[in-house]
């Protein structure tokens, strides 16, 4: 249907997405055969032909050396194909096909170990095309950094690099300070590549070697340094000179960080001597500018590529400045104009590290006097950040750069934060307070908002840093902030300032009812206002809710007075929030942590109220859910997570049931009544949305009143069990989790023997279940059922951490759960759902060794038999199909920050079976040889390369060797079989 050139026209047209996927996928394939070798050789052979169809054919022979030089299988093919690559690179002139043939050399010298002292004769056949050997001369370097997707061993690529890099880089200095006289003055970046030698090329080729030398070594060749800051002073102001600017920025990064690890300061010096007078030559106005006219007089490219020298100087020598801070002000001085005048917040975030990095350094005891001396410059940072973080005058023009803004307000936020732990509380504090006060006596509050909300955001940042014995300024700024001039803007940041010091307002409880009172008196407004419905509005009652939260969780032993206040606020703004459950939720969690602190004959009332309200609601939602469940399962749910908030702080007044009753069971008892009532009689069991919440109310309420539960226990379990039966919901089964962990954990409460062997058969009941429905699952659709094996792996994982004997000993049941894992283990594409199924295996495969993975008092060692159940069960009997699965999800669904999960399960089923054969680690080459058939495209090299690693790592007991080779064999799999080779 394709040729390489129609299908590469149908990408890059405007064809359907099917037609361009398929063409894809043509082109795909195309990379991946033994003929594209030919095919590109053939293309490549006239420079002349189509463009694109050239840089296609570059970039398929570099694919095919990095993956399927094994297609090449005689050494007369590679020596054959080592001539035609150097034989195309003297052909072509344009950059793109270079660059990717180039890689392709690089690559295949890396490779090609029989290729003796392939370097030079590369130089030798390239010298005639100077720009062509620059480019690969580049490129080198940067592909011998690692291993990478290279079929080589470990110490091949030791001893290539050492052949390929170091044997050569005192030549490679000498050929660019050659380079340097020849240098084209064109500035066309469109000419010929082959011979012209460009400056950008010049500077990022010595860029990539700079790595390769010591910096003292590096810095004493002259010209190619003097080169470096020539390019800064002139590349900005030449035609085509933004490249090379940024070329000779990137070199001099590379350089100054290069000199973090250098104890010379003589050459620190001589390079910050170097970085300022550059300054002073590019931007001498500096320090005059300020923000309003700085992007006026200076080009921001430049700013922006004198911030990154700056800020790699100052991280690179921040030992050298906290050691010396006088001989280093001016650095420091540099950074705190470039953080503070720039315009472009992007380029303002550069600094950021730098100042953190400060300010790890500057809270040291040894740097008491340097911090003294930084003092100033934070104070000044602290004033500067606050500027930016002022909201404009005029509109955004967008709704991307408001919230881009927003963003980096957040991120200045961490940065005030450092500027507090420097200048102490009262200097940081300070500083805000004295911009509201300029800003109140400037007076016009409604059209200068900005300037008010600007520095209560700061304070709000700040708070983290501030010590909670400070009572200096803080009084002064509570009744400030209290009495301010009525804004809805400056009263949503008053608010969220307020709830960022309640654990200071906890140690200073006089100042609590001043806070409270500002924060109910704008609840009185909001309700008193005509306005109630606009955003402003709902944002006040929300930062309200939200500072309440905090307040009620910091301050919760000082409330009580004020619950029946706090309770009414609540109903108050349920109305006005009705769209904002997560406000609601907020303050009902706060309101758990007063209610946990009211006396044990009262605690009860407000519980009991709230919890009614809600209950009496959803049954009012139940009506209407009957005649539209879609349109008001969400309500009813949400009413539920109320009742769930409702439950986080609270606790058990008595550590076990036998010291006295609790006052909260008795209300629980009748909620849970009440919502089986709802659930059972009303059929809300038949929604997944309300049984969700639902599950989750109850789990939490095992989770906090534990075997106080008791009493419900015979009532929820049943529940759980016709519950999962009649609908299959997987909530069922993550809610049962929370039965096994309370009441199968006797190390931790008194647990009635009978009881807990009730619980095990509740257990065993539902996976049971489970597995019946799973046999009846469509496996094809298994994605669609994700949430289900979660909470059957959740639960499982429970059920083997309190009951392994369980467990261990029940051998239908064990070898039951290792069938469904593998059959679902690498199928779902949900990444919570397989993590909990490898996590899950880990748990039982774990103890088929003789330390417990878990930390008990009962189990010192796992009991041999319990090992040798792992051992047949798990290993003998469905060890290969396991080790295959996870293999394939290593190929195919699982995520990077899973690899670990999978591939240490690996190793224990390797370790077992090699334990099991008598500690011969070649019954495991069977496992490989399995997994290489079902993997496919695994040349028998490559399979013997894997075997013999992981054999050796096995029988030397070198288990990190044995991770590290799976990890490399995935690694290259993906690159080679699975990844896109298209770009």
């Amino acid at each position: 249907m394709f040729s390489v050139d129609t299908a590469l026209n149908f990408v890059s047209s405007n064809a359907a997405r099917d037609e361009k996927d398929k063409a894809l996928q043509f082109l795909e394939q195309f990379q991946r055969s033994k003929d594209a070798w030919g095919q590109c050789y053939g293309l490549l052979e006239n420079p002349a032909e189509n463009a694109q169809l050239q840089v296609f054919a570059a970039q398929t022979v570099r694919n095919k050396v990095t993956y399927d030089l094994s297609q090449l299988e005689s050494p007369l093919e590679l020596s054959q194909f080592k001539d035609t690559l150097l034989t195309l690179l003297e052909k072509h002139t344009n950059r793109l096909v270079l660059t990717q043939l180039n890689v392709a050399l690089a690559r295949l010298a890396m490779q090609l170990v029989q290729w003796r002292d392939p370097v030079r004769e590369i130089i030798q056949h390239l010298n005639s095309t100077p720009g062509t050997l620059l480019i690969f001369l580049t490129v080198l370097p940067e592909e011998t950094l690692g291993i990478g997707s290279l079929p080589i061993t470990e110490d091949e690529y030791n001893s290539r690099v050492h052949e390929l890099i170091e044997d050569i880089s005192e030549d490679v200095l000498k050929f660019l300070v050659v380079c340097v006289p020849n240098i084209s003055t064109t500035g066309n970046p469109y000419g010929n590549a082959a011979q012209e030698v460009r400056l950008e090329q010049v500077l990022r080729c010595l860029t990539s070697w700079a790595l390769e030398f010591p910096l003292e070594q590096f810095l004493a060749v002259d010209p190619l340094i003097t080169l470096v800051f020539d390019s800064l002073l002139n590349g900005a102001t030449e035609e085509a000179g933004a490249d090379t600017f940024d070329a000779a920025v990137e070199c001099l990064c590379v350089i100054l960080r290069e000199s973090r690890d250098t104890d010379n300061e003589n050459l620190v010096l001589a390079l910050f001597q170097q970085l300022m007078s550059l300054q002073m030559k590019l931007v001498p106005n500096l320090s005059q500018l300020d923000k309003l006219t700085i992007e006026d007089a200076i080009d921001l490219e430049i700013l922006e590529g004198l911030t990154r020298l700056f800020v790699e100087a100052g991280e690179a020598w921040i030992m050298f400045i906290c050691r010396n801070p006088p001989v280093f002000k001016d650095l420091v001085s540099v950074l705190l104009m470039l953080t503070c005048k720039n315009p472009d917040l992007d380029i303002v975030s550069y600094t950021f590290p730098f100042w953190f990095s400060m300010k790890q350094n500057l809270v040291l005891a040894r740097y008491a006097e340097s911090k003294q001396f930084f003092r100033p410059t934070f104070v000044d940072l602290i004033n500067g950040i606050i500027s930016h973080l002022q909201y404009p005058d005029h509109a955004f023009s967008s709704k991307e750069s408001e919230d881009k803004f927003k963003e980096f307000r957040y991120h200045m936020g961490d940065v005030l934060k450092d500027c507090t732990a420097v200048v102490g509380t009262v200097d940081a504090l300070s500083q805000p307070l004295g911009r509201i006060n300029q800003s109140i006596q400037a007076g016009n509050i409604e059209s200068q908002w900005q300037s008010i909300e600007a520095p209560l955001f700061s304070l709000r940042t700040m708070a983290q840093e501030v010590s909670l014995t400070e009572n200096k300024i803080l009084p002064e700024i509570f009744q400030l902030v209290c009495n301010l001039p009525e804004h809805p803007k400056i009263r949503y940041a008053t608010t969220l300032v307020l709830g960022r010091y309640t654990e200071w307002t906890a140690k200073h409880p006089e100042h609590l009812e001043m806070q409270l009172n500002y924060i109910f008196n704008g609840f009185e407004q909001v309700k008193a206002s005509s306005t109630r419905d606009s955003k402003q509005t709902l944002d006040i009652i929300t930062a309200s809710s939200h500072a309440l939260m905090y307040f009620c969780s910091d301050c919760a032993a000082l409330l009580s007075g004020f619950m029946d206040q706090l309770v009414d606020f609540y109903f108050n703004v349920q109305d006005i929030l009705s769209l904002d459950i997560e406000s609601q939720f907020e303050l009902c969690q706060g309101l758990s942590a007063v209610i946990n602190n009211q006396p044990i004959d009262t605690v009860a009332l407000p519980f009991t109220k709230i919890m009614d309200d809600n209950l009496q609601k959803i049954q009012t939602l139940i009506t209407q859910w009957k005649f539209s469940p879609s349109g008001y399962n969400k309500l009813i749910a949400d009413r539920i997570d109320l009742m769930y908030a409702l439950l986080e702080e609270l606790k058990p007044r008595f550590d076990y049931p036998q010291e006295g009753s609790d006052p909260i069971i008795p209300c629980i008892a009748q909620i849970w009544t009440a919502l089986k009532t709802i659930l059972i009689d009303d059929n809300a069991i038949s929604d997944a949305v309300i049984v969700e919440r639902s599950c989750k109310f109850l789990r939490r309420l095992f989770e906090k009143f534990h075997v106080f539960c008791e009493p419900l226990l015979p009532s929820v379990a049943e529940f759980l069990v016709q519950g999962y039966a009649l609908t299959g919901f997987g909530s069922f089964l993550w809610c049962s989790g929370s039965i096994i962990v309370v009441f199968g954990d006797e190390e931790s409460f008194p647990i009635p023997p009978a009881m807990r062997n009730a619980v095990w058969a509740f257990a065993v009941s539902q996976c049971e279940t489970f597995v019946i429905n799973f046999n009846k699952m469509d496996t094809a659709q298994l994605n669609n059922y994700y949430e289900i094996v979660m909470d059957f792996f959740s639960m499982v994982s429970d059920l083997i951490m309190f009951y392994p004997k369980e467990f261990i000993s029940a051998t239908e049941l064990l070898g039951n759960v290792v069938t469904v894992a593998i059959a679902t283990v690498n199928k779902l594409e949900n990444y919570d759902a397989y993590l909990y199924v490898l996590r899950c295996l880990d748990d039982i495969i774990s103890w088929g060794f003789k330390t417990p993975p878990i930390s008990t008092m009962a189990i010192e060692v796992v009991p041999d038999e319990w090992r040798q159940q792992i051992v047949n069960e798990v290993i003998l009997k469905r060890g290969v199909p396991l080790v295959v699965a996870l293999f394939g999800g290593l190929v195919t669904v699982f995520k990077e920050s899973s690899q670990s999960d999978a591939i240490g399960c690996i190793v224990k089923c390797f370790r077992l079976a090699t334990e099991a054969n008598g500690n011969d680690a070649s019954i495991c080459s069977e496992y490989i040889s399995q997994v290489t058939e079902q993997l496919g495209g695994v040349t028998e090299q490559e399979k013997n390369n894997l075997n013999k690693s992981v054999i050796e790592g096995l029988s030397g007991r070198d288990y990190r060797k044995v991770r590290e080779s799976l990890r490399t064999f995935i690694e290259w799999y993906l690159r080679k079989n699975i990844s896109s080779r298209m770009e």
